[in-house]
């Protein structure tokens, strides 16, 4: 390894920065994205050793003997201490959290303005929550993982007791000004500060019909993933695993605040992609530094403290992954929602937010991955999917296609019964085209008959029964 750059385990830390009488000071900040520290005295700190840094303290203390040592230590740890991938959290005066963010580059100075220390943030959650620290009386401190979990789950504050939140606009500059909603705008009416924005309402019936299930299917649905907190759709190619998933989403996100995502799980899925990990980042010194940084799934639960709303994370193909490995420790979390536990290479507690939901899709007909094993099994409400034939023949009604789905329907279940197995069934999605007569022969013969020469590949005359040149008859089509 080369004498300049050397390797360094560092986890991600927490930092608590609390705001000053100043009003437009955070409207600064939340606008223009960073954080800042005064005693602009010391100058650019960046370059200093630590040995410089305590000759120019000296050296200014002396001059302005109503500053003290700590304070001006304080610029210290935030120039060196802390970094790229840390975390931030503001309080105003009240120990009310005003926001929470993320550390997006190294420590810069700027001259000639009221506190010039800076750190570009990136804010990820601009809710007004309940104070939960203690009183300190400095303006940076350190959090533990357990207190900085503690703020991104208190309550949200309907109204900001803080004046923080009805700033006139001869306080703050233009250019900040500019930015912030004026107070017009119904969100910020009696110094209620903005909040995410709600998804679009999506009713149960809503969802039923988008499915093509019935309102009691679908609703057993819901209350299977607000019983257990988590469900897979299973079934073979073609059934509407993933749309469903995205739709049974939809509806319980919609009206709220929250929101969902998507992951695809893979072969090379891990738990330090999904959980947590360490990761290497190159400092401002050219060393190369291991952070431990959270994986999707606590990234997206720390973006999910930030909502009151439903919060859906969709883990399509969840068994193409090693999911007892990936999924570690979240095993015991998924099946005891109000426990906390320690995560592998963590310190702290975990625990997932009240309001994350967790639905995963899983391919049955695939030989190549294994089926989920019974511990993760237990944790998850399944729902199997089947070709659903009257959704088929709906879908061409309701577009006028002509197509002759009843013939198509006729050869669907032969084929089906020909399998005998239900994991393998082909499903209906293939044929959801309203130009269906144009694509069938492209989708049968690059599509259906590819996945019936693998299941037929011990018996060469079942495949040829169902070769397109001899069904294209049946269905009455006068394509090639």
């Amino acid at each position: 390894m080369s004498q300049s750059m050397t390797l360094r385990l560092r986890r991600t830390r927490y930092w608590c920065i609390t705001l000053s009488d100043d009003e437009a000071q955070w409207a600064a900040w939340r606008v223009g994205n960073f954080v800042a520290l005064g005693w602009d005295e010391l100058g650019d700190v960046s370059l200093l050793k630590r040995r410089e840094f305590e000759q120019r303290r000296t050296a200014l203390l002396a001059r302005l003997p109503e500053r003290s040592k700590a304070s001006a230590d304080l610029v210290w740890r935030f120039a060196h201490h802390i970094q790229e991938g840390d975390r931030v959290v503001v309080i105003d005066r009240n120990r009310n959290t005003v926001g929470i963010g993320i550390v997006t580059g190294p420590y810069y100075f700027v001259p000639d303005v009221f506190k010039g220390h800076c750190l570009p943030v990136e804010w990820d959650d601009l809710s007004v929550r309940k104070a939960v620290l203690p009183n300190w009386r400095r303006a940076l401190v350190e959090l533990d993982l357990e207190q900085f979990s503690a703020v991104q789950q208190a309550p949200v504050i309907a109204e900001a007791p803080s004046p923080l939140y009805r700033l006139a606009e001869s306080a703050v500059p233009y250019e900040v000004a500019a930015a912030v909603p004026p107070s017009s705008d119904p969100r910020w009416r009696d110094g209620t500060p903005a909040g995410p924005d709600e998804a679009p309402p999506f009713s149960l019936s809503d969802l039923a019909a988008t499915v093509g299930q019935e309102e009691e299917v679908v609703a057993r649905w819901v209350r299977a993933v607000e019983r257990k907190g988590q469900l897979i759709f299973a079934g073979p190619p073609g059934v509407g695993k993933t749309f469903a998933a995205h739709a049974l989403a939809r509806h319980l996100v919609g009206g709220g605040d929250g929101f969902w995502e998507v992951v695809q799980f893979h072969a090379a899925y891990s738990y330090e992609d999904f959980v947590q990990g360490l990761r290497p980042r190159s400092n401002s010194l050219g060393q190369l530094e291991f952070h431990l940084e959270p994986g999707r799934f606590l990234s997206f639960c720390q973006r999910a403290g930030g909502h009151s709303g439903r919060c859906v994370l969709i883990i399509d193909e969840i068994n193409r992954a090693p999911v007892a490995r990936v999924f570690g420790e979240l095993l015991y979390l998924l099946e005891y929602r109000d426990q906390a536990l320690r995560l592998a290479g963590g310190e702290q507690l975990f625990r997932i937010p009240a309001n994350v939901r967790l639905v995963g899709t899983m391919n049955t007909a695939d030989r190549s991955i294994a089926l989920v094993d019974f511990a993760l099994r237990r944790r998850f409400a399944f729902v199997e999917l089947a070709p659903n034939y009257e959704a088929l023949a709906r879908f061409h009604r309701d577009n006028h296609t002509d197509f002759p789905v009843d013939a198509l329907i006729r050869l669907l279940n032969r084929v089906n019964q020909a399998i005998q197995d239900p994991a393998f069934a082909i499903g209906t999605s293939y044929f959801l085209h309203a130009d269906l007569a144009e694509t069938l022969p492209d989708i049968w013969q690059l599509e259906i008959e590819p996945y019936l020469a693998e299941y037929f590949f011990d018996r060469p005359e079942r495949l040829d029964e169902f070769r397109w040149r001899r069904i294209k008859g049946q269905l009455g089509l006068a394509t090639a």
